[in-house]
């Protein structure tokens, strides 16, 4: 088993200080890309059997967590390879929803292609969309949701831009597992994107 074989088991099995360790010691001879790359196909695979039901949610969360000290030491040499102005993104799920995982992982990959990525986490108002966004001058919100019970959300944060007369200055997309390109058009969304690497690629087209 190669470093990168090792670190992706390490991280499926949620052992963070031995992903993290691993890391450390790999990072100066890989591309950070590359290995942020691996690991967020990893996790959408992993995703995907949760989806299924291959697996349930406390094995999914122990490697997230390992994803994140792994994201902990290969972030500082990605941003050092950056030369571009940077974008920032407010990331969020949406009020009562309080998945994070398909969100957490559209940061790391934005994160990783450049983007300051402010992430507030999970159960997020409108108010505290839109004022994060205007605090830091934010280009683009970005609104997950994983139950159809919360979807609505992302059309109330669109509505109360609207409101405020704002609308123009953001893109708005949206994800989760309910949502669809339909959904999007339908509440007024900029796009809508169905993985991590689809987010990035929208976000990019739109900006």
């Amino acid at each position: 088993m190669n470093e990168m074989d090792r670190l992706v088991q390490l991280v499926i099995e949620g052992e963070e200080e031995e992903a993290a360790a691993l890391a450390e010691s790999i990072v100066p001879d890989h591309d950070p890309s590359r290995i942020i790359d691996v690991l967020t196909e990893t996790m959408r695979e992993m995703g995907d059997k949760f989806e299924d039901g291959e697996i349930f949610l406390p094995e999914l969360l122990i490697m997230s967590d390992a994803l994140m000290a792994v994201m902990d030491v290969v972030e500082p040499h990605l941003r050092a390879d950056k030369r571009q102005e940077q974008v920032t993104v407010v990331l969020g799920s949406v009020l009562g929803d309080v998945h994070e995982i398909g969100k957490n992982i559209v940061g790391i990959v934005l994160k990783a292609n450049g983007y300051n990525v402010i992430d507030l986490g999970a159960s997020v108002s409108a108010d505290d969309f839109i004022n994060k966004a205007e605090e830091k001058n934010a280009r683009v919100i970005g609104m997950s949701s994983l139950m159809t019970t919360t979807m609505g959300q992302q059309k109330k944060v669109i509505d109360a831009l609207v409101e405020k007369k704002i609308r123009h200055k953001y893109r708005v997309i949206v994800g989760g597992a309910p949502i669809s390109e339909r959904w999007a058009e339908e509440i007024g969304a900029d796009g809508y994107a169905e993985d991590a690497f689809k987010a990035f690629k929208l976000v990019k087209t739109l900006l």
